[in-house]
């Protein structure tokens, strides 16, 4: 329920960042810093942009520790042992030959079927799951399961332990999760600018099936990881499955197609802020842009070989920065637009539009407290 009703609400954040645009007469959509610029102001701007940089950075980080775990995973299923098996060559040599000259790419259309194969790749996964949870399958500690010989003690089924339950503050850890998930904010205006003789209505439909479909998966997913592996669940759940395990292996294969292909969409929204925060006005070269992509790209990749936690960087990334760019930034521009065009007379002061500002008044207030308290739970400070 609680992913669900997440995932509603940063569909409507979603959907309100792409409209915007339309609402103040703009041609083309405007990014979130720029609708903020030209509501809220130019002076503090610079902490939307700053925020919409950091954001894509953290999920391109967790991207590469991801990509590390399943690569190593992936090698040991084929047989390769020692340093062709560890995971920081695995970052090193995925870094140097796939995602570099992709990030540099000018146009990312060339992606699209890798996109689809992602998608399709996701579902796969999703049912692989499933069939592994059916009581007495291959991970049932009950019926001495195949693969469980395979899997060291901290990846093995836990049931029956008594942790934090459904309502203690460890579960505000999911909810700053829930907003990494749900976090394509930063190019809401991209998609929206991409579509076909684009309108508010299409756009409306595209965010409803992208975020209710990303939600479904997301519950399946969690659910058939949690009924497999109880209390031993890892942040990055395949990592549970054993090396030997063949739909393992192709669910591991997909989602590493998924994510190089993912990976420079968020590198181009990087760069994106960069420029946007520190070279506003000037033109980019394409030695500068290369330039730039090395920079990033290193420091990721360095960040990576040291981290390990995916699931650490997915709740921090979203607790502290996912937050504000879901639900405070677009409601408090959504706030101040509304409010000029009810003075100038250009938007009618209707139930609706009264019953919409209220919503945002408390989706920007939500953001603030879930921001503060998951990342104090996040870091265990609360």
């Amino acid at each position: 329920m609680l992913i669900f009703v997440l995932g509603g609400l940063s569909a409507y954040s979603f959907f309100n960042i792409g409209r915007i645009s339309n609402l103040q007469g703009s041609d083309k959509s405007k990014s979130i810093g720029e609708a903020w610029e030209d509501e809220i102001g130019a002076d503090s701007s610079w902490i939307v942009s700053l925020s919409c940089l950091l954001t894509p950075l953290g999920a391109a980080l967790t991207y590469s520790i991801i990509l590390g775990d399943m690569l190593s995973s992936l090698a040991q299923s084929a047989g390769l042992t020692g340093i062709l098996a560890r995971r920081q060559t695995s970052i090193l040599g995925i870094t140097a030959a796939v995602l570099y000259p992709l990030c540099n790419l000018s146009s990312l259309a060339a992606l699209a079927p890798v996109s689809m194969i992602g998608v399709i790749g996701m579902v796969f996964t999703s049912l692989f799951m499933v069939f592994r949870a059916i009581p007495g399958g291959a991970y049932c500690a009950a019926t001495g399961g195949s693969f469980l010989s395979t899997l060291a003690p901290a990846l093995q089924p836990s049931f029956g332990v008594i942790g934090n339950n459904a309502y203690s503050a460890s579960i505000l850890i999911l909810v700053s999760m829930a907003a990494t998930a749900y976090l394509a904010h930063f190019s809401a205006q991209d998609f929206y600018d991409g579509l076909k003789e684009k309108t508010v209505k299409k756009f409306g439909v595209l965010t409803s099936l992208g975020f209710g479909i990303a939600a479904l998966m997301n519950v399946i997913i969690m659910s058939a990881g949690f009924l497999t592996f109880g209390g031993n669940c890892k942040g990055m759940v395949l990592n549970n499955y054993s090396a030997k395990d063949i739909g393992a292996t192709i669910s591991r294969m997909i989602v590493t197609i998924s994510l190089i292909g993912s990976y420079p969409i968020f590198m181009g929204a990087v760069k994106s802020s960069f420029y946007e925060l520190f070279m506003k006005g000037k033109k980019v070269s394409e030695r500068m842009n290369k330039i730039v992509t090395t920079t990033l790209l290193g420091a990721l990749t360095s960040a990576a070989l040291v981290l390990k936690d995916a699931g650490l960087m997915v709740s921090l990334s979203g607790a502290a920065l996912g937050s504000a760019i879901i639900y405070i930034f677009p409601s408090l521009i959504y706030l101040k637009l509304t409010k000029r065009l009810i003075a100038e007379g250009k938007m009618k002061n209707t139930v609706s539009v009264k019953a919409e500002r209220v919503f945002n008044k408390f989706l920007a207030v939500l953001g603030v407290a879930l921001g503060i308290l998951g990342t104090g739970v996040t870091l265990g400070v609360v």
